[in-house]
């Protein structure tokens, strides 16, 4: 499996790996190279049964995937979503007491997300523990929570999309319940792009939202993102 992620990554596509769940990625309508990238995930959901994965979700721009047919045969489609870009040559006007870098681990930490998510204390400890799989070396820093009034109101996981020229990306953000419809959202996106500038050295922002979340949408064009013409599909396949 490990040859052929690595050929797949090759071909521009990218790759993230759990414990459970392999995550497959690609942003550019490589159509020149749709039938190889087709065969590739064939072998690769072939070899699944001798592996520990349960689920493979693969992301692509809508005229790509109409080129890859037995990806599309074998893979469910679970959603669409927008593309939203930014580049960092311009500044961004945050200040940095506006924000706080928590411990992933810390007790607090886990319980100030399970409510923000609305979720169980375990359930948000196990998606942070999949957050350290996948970027072990960017977890550390990642926690990011915004304060108004020296309390949390909401939390951003920047981070650089590995395997990309220092391409910045957004793990999850999300605003606690009780400042929701408050206009917080963009400020808080906008940490989150502070921070990938200022802190994680990226030279760009790649952002995606479902098709239909336009809050999220409205925010990133109110932070100078814009939108890409293509749409990007996301499917998944379980054993």
């Amino acid at each position: 499996m490990d040859k052929l992620l690595q050929h797949l990554q090759r071909v521009g596509v990218h790759y993230l790996k759990s414990e459970n769940v392999l995550m497959l990625e690609i942003s550019e309508n490589r159509l020149h190279l749709a039938s190889e990238i087709d065969r590739l995930i064939h072998e690769l959901l072939g070899e699944l049964q001798s592996s520990r994965l349960e689920k493979v979700r693969f992301e692509c721009p809508k005229i790509l995937l109409d080129h890859l047919n037995c990806t599309r045969a074998k893979m469910d489609i679970i959603g669409e979503r927008v593309i939203y870009k930014r580049s960092f040559m311009s500044p961004l006007n945050v200040s940095t007491q506006d924000y706080e870098v928590w411990s992933f681990s810390d007790d607090n930490s886990i319980l100030f997300l399970s409510e923000v998510m609305g979720t169980s204390f375990s359930d948000a400890e196990t998606f942070l523990t999949g957050m350290n799989t996948e970027l072990p070396s960017q977890v550390k820093e990642m926690f990011t929570v915004y304060i108004v009034n020296n309390e949390p109101v909401g939390v951003v996981f920047p981070h650089i999309e590995p395997n990309t020229a220092n391409e910045g990306r957004i793990f999850w953000i999300g605003i606690h319940p009780k400042f929701l419809r408050t206009g917080l959202g963009k400020n808080l996106h906008s940490i989150g792009l502070y921070r990938l500038k200022n802190d994680f050295k990226a030279m760009s922002y790649l952002g995606m939202t479902q098709i239909d979340n336009m809050p999220m949408r409205n925010i990133m064009v109110s932070n100078g993102c814009i939108q890409n013409n293509n749409t990007v599909i996301s499917l998944q396949y379980s054993i």
